[in-house]
């Protein structure tokens, strides 16, 4: 009969697309996840999945033994998250996606918690961007991982914090003495942009007010845009969780409304995340009331 492993092995490299990622995910060899979806055909006496150079494809019976698979394997997963909760016992490795910006507010202060009351406790994390995320929760590569609305319909959002966004100049911009800002007297700046995949909200906030920003440079890295902006090359609007550690000299202004992103910690949709991936959602959701109210 076909191994647990096995039917988890064939469901992960589905989730994911490719052997590599199903290894680093089961933290297992590439030519070992081979190895469990070629014995698992033997024992099934069934051709799960054709092998292209760019992707695996599910054959009509592979379809069947996945929709199968699926279900038993989240039943499993419930199962052992019952039992956990039953024993109160908080454990394991969680994979979690990661915002840069996170990485710099309230990550540390997260995981120096799990260090003093959960060490058994494994955080695995991959920085990426926000489509990164999106997609690494959709196959399956991480566990949970922080995002911003709007989400996709293929997660489940929990929300964290409230980030407010803030407009950044040098101390010589001629606006550096207004009190607060609106958007309209920005509209023929020039603009130091985050990119997309980086942060969505100012593009969409600028759209939303029929701004089209004269954007000279557009970058990924945060500490990029404020160094930049404090050499008066351009303005930018960037959230407040990454002026933390930004030049003394930058100018920061709020604007005369509210203008925001929702950061949130995501899971796949019908999936079950484990006790220890829950209590990460709890904690960094008591640590962010904390961060919220320091500043």
């Amino acid at each position: 009969m076909p191994t647990l492993a096995q039917y988890t092995a064939f469901h992960t490299l589905i989730e994911t697309g490719n052997f590599t990622e199903t290894g680093l995910k089961l933290n297992l060899t590439q030519s070992s996840i081979t190895h469990a979806i070629n014995n698992l055909e033997k024992e099934l006496d069934l051709s799960l999945i054709i092998r292209n150079r760019n992707n695996i494809v599910l054959t009509s019976d592979g379809k069947a033994v996945y929709a199968h698979v699926s279900k038993m394997l989240q039943e499993q997963q419930k199962l052992e998250n019952t039992v956990a909760n039953l024993k109160n016992l908080i454990g394991g490795t969680i994979t979690v996606g990661v915002l840069p910006s996170i990485s710099l507010v309230l990550l540390p202060k997260v995981l120096s918690y799990f260090e003093q009351h959960y060490p058994d406790v494994t955080i695995r994390l991959m920085e990426g961007d926000y489509d990164q995320i999106e997609n690494w929760l959709r196959h399956g590569v991480v566990d949970i991982g922080f995002i911003a609305k709007p989400a996709s319909e293929n997660v489940v959002f929990h929300f964290i914090f409230e980030d407010v966004l803030r407009c950044i100049m040098a101390k010589e911009h001629p606006l550096a003495s207004e009190e607060h800002l609106t958007l309209n007297q920005l509209k023929d700046e020039r603009w130091i942009m985050p990119k997309q995949n980086i942060d969505r909200d100012v593009l969409r906030i600028l759209s939303e007010h029929k701004i089209d920003p004269d954007v000279v440079y557009e970058l990924s890295v945060d500490q990029a845009i404020l160094t930049m902006v404090t050499e008066n090359l351009g303005i930018s609007i960037v959230p407040k969780s990454i002026l933390h550690h930004a030049p003394a000299n930058l100018v920061q202004k709020n604007f005369s409304e509210h203008y925001a992103r929702t950061v949130g910690i995501a899971h796949k949709r019908n999936t079950y995340p484990s006790p220890a991936a829950m209590k990460f959602i709890e904690i960094c959701n008591r640590l962010a009331e904390d961060f919220s109210n320091e500043n």
